[in-house]
């Protein structure tokens, strides 16, 4: 126990000291009056609009993503009872260091009858090594054709590769198959969450979908501030930001994705003003989608209300 609060505060103090700095660095390297006079002369209600309609088909398709892996060992889940909870916990999740809260929706799901944590997180597991594969995809995808970096970075390939391995490696070790009676354990609850091949296809397929709607929201959002970008590019972007921010274990990513979404985007030919007003664009991108979850989070118990009073 001392040795994991340990952990706990060493992470913490580290997350701080890299925010810290990446917010130390934005106010000292960059005037953002310019970029500040790009967001106002954007079309915010368009964004607005536009924003909440490409999350509600992410959230839409991450639900059917789960459906699919669920209904392998629940046939009775329904889209609807899913995604009410992917709309509140993935929505949030960004709040979380790492994303880890997404994990919720494990213990909500184990709530409402349908399975125990260990499957659960073997689905999460799955679902969650599938969007390493495909982000790290993206990744290479952006460099090879979208973004001109891999002469002047090659080390951001060989990034790529590495963790495009990993996945691969995580994805074998949880669909693998053991002989009948050689594994038992925690370890068989896991896998028992992860799926058959079919099924791990057709996640896949959805996974390349949902992020490739992310990318669609940040190739529109950069537009409002005048930056055009191939979407290969902006696929490069996502990576680049995604992978940075989840490895900082910073809540949100704060700091260090702007710094990341800025030199970046410099990078691509943006001007600073334009690369800051991007940064900052995104950003209001995510609390869009944050705004939406927590109207989920609202509505539902009144939801849940109304059905458990029909069911009486």
């Amino acid at each position: 126990m001392r040795m994991q609060r340990n952990g706990r505060i060493a992470a913490f103090a580290l997350a701080a000291v890299i925010a810290g700095a990446c917010v130390a660095y934005l106010v000292t390297r960059f005037e953002w009056g310019a970029a500040f006079r790009l967001v106002r002369g954007a079309d915010i209600v368009g964004l607005a609009g536009a924003a909440l309609c490409v999350h509600f088909a992410y959230i839409c398709v991450r639900t059917l993503r789960w459906q699919v892996v669920m209904r392998d060992l629940h046939p009775d889940v329904s889209f609807g009872s899913l995604y009410w909870i992917t709309a509140v916990v993935v929505s949030l999740a960004i709040l979380t260091p790492g994303q880890i809260g997404e994990t919720v929706k494990v213990e909500l799901l184990k709530r409402r009858g349908f399975g125990g944590r260990l499957a659960g997180l073997g689905s999460f597991a799955l679902e969650r090594v599938l969007d390493i594969l495909t982000v790290a995809a993206f990744g290479l995808i952006g460099l090879a054709f979208g973004s001109g970096l891999s002469e002047r970075y090659p080390a951001l390939a060989w990034l790529a590769v590495l963790l495009l391995g990993a996945g691969l490696a995580a994805l074998y070790y949880l669909g693998r198959t053991a002989r009948p009676g050689a594994e038992t354990g925690w370890v068989a609850l896991l896998r028992s969450g992860t799926g058959t091949a079919p099924i791990k296809a057709k996640m896949l397929a959805l996974t390349v979908t949902s992020w490739g709607l992310v990318g669609l929201g940040w190739q529109i959002s950069l537009h409002m501030v005048g930056f055009d970008a191939s979407f290969a590019a902006v696929c490069w972007l996502v990576s680049l930001v995604t992978f940075g921010t989840l490895i900082s274990f910073i809540p949100g990513g704060v700091g260090i994705a702007e710094v990341l979404t800025i030199e970046a985007m410099i990078t691509m030919g943006a001007t600073p003003a334009t690369a800051q007003a991007g940064a900052i664009i995104l950003r209001v991108y995510a609390l869009i989608g944050i705004v939406f979850g927590l109207c989920h989070l609202v509505v539902w118990p009144f939801l849940r209300g109304v059905s458990r009073g029909r069911e009486a």
